[in-house]
């Protein structure tokens, strides 16, 4: 009887545990100026929705007309004002450039924006320096719309390439992800031998250097040395949308170099080979 008692106290904590967690997650509204609200949506009417802030217990009106999309606490996503943000003449859109934010996987950790953007900016600095007829948007500016838009790396898979060009307001997009792993280490070893000749002499103040017993061979030494270096295996995929979500080039390369730095170099050799720069 003990024993039943407490199995029933344990899956009764469970079930209480597993309900918690259930309930503290939330549904997400994106509004069409990239503020967040977390909380709990009630109901959606014709031209409002009711909701709960997270943690409070007062119920809103939000306007749809507001709305760019809501995210449920089941992962379901729904959109609203679709036609509205596709509403875009296109050829203001035309021959402009942007770049996201590269993705950045070394030894499988994702979390470095700092090389998310600093790719990002080598990889327009690339670009940049073969514009030809296109414009390329700096990154400042693209990270600052995407911001405004409510787009970041958590929520990006949500959107489609059209929508994001169309809220850079560019023609084309250039995405990409460097992945560096470490692979195999090189070890060097190197041996330096020194001679030294040991007969007395006398400067020209009259000392003597030297030792006056030595037979006036020369002695040596030999020193060695030894380093290591961590190689590294680097590859990048790159990939070219247009603002109708068309894919237009991609490609990956492995880079033949084993530094950490290698990506540069993989970061030019792709870029060439885009229908985005101009020889």
């Amino acid at each position: 009887m003990k024993f039943l008692k407490l199995l029933k106290f344990f899956i009764t904590v469970f079930f209480i545990s597993f309900s918690t967690v259930l309930c503290a997650q939330s549904d997400v509204i994106l509004k069409t100026d990239g503020e967040e609200m977390k909380g709990k949506v009630i109901k959606i009417n014709d031209t409002t929705i009711e909701f709960i802030y997270e943690n409070e217990s007062l119920e809103y009106e939000v306007s749809i007309g507001d709305i760019k999309k809501i995210t449920f606490a089941s992962g379901r996503i729904q959109f609203f004002n679709k036609e509205e943000k596709h509403d875009v003449n296109l050829e203001e859109h035309h021959n402009k450039v942007a770049i996201l934010p590269f993705g950045y996987i070394k030894d499988k950790e994702t979390s470095n924006d700092l090389m998310t953007k600093k790719i990002q900016q080598e990889t327009y600095t690339i670009f940049k320096k073969k514009a030809a007829v296109l414009k390329f948007q700096d990154p400042l500016t693209t990270n600052a719309l995407l911001a405004k838009a409510g787009v970041n790396n958590n929520n990006i898979d949500g959107f489609t390439m059209g929508e994001i060009c169309n809220i850079l307001n560019v023609e084309y997009i250039v995405q990409g992800l460097v992945s560096i792993e470490r692979t195999s280490v090189s070890n060097f070893s190197n041996s330096k031998t020194t001679s030294t000749n040991t007969k007395a002499k006398v400067d020209r103040n009259g000392n003597i250097i030297g030792d006056i017993w030595s037979n006036g061979k020369s002695k040596s030494s030999t020193s060695s040395s030894s380093s290591s270096i961590q190689n590294y295996s680097t590859n990048i995929t790159m990939n070219v949308y247009t603002d109708k979500g068309e894919n237009v080039f991609t490609k990956d390369h492995m880079s033949f170099w084993q530094t950490t730095d290698a990506y540069k170099i993989t970061l030019n050799y792709l870029a060439k080979r885009t229908p985005l720069y101009k020889r």
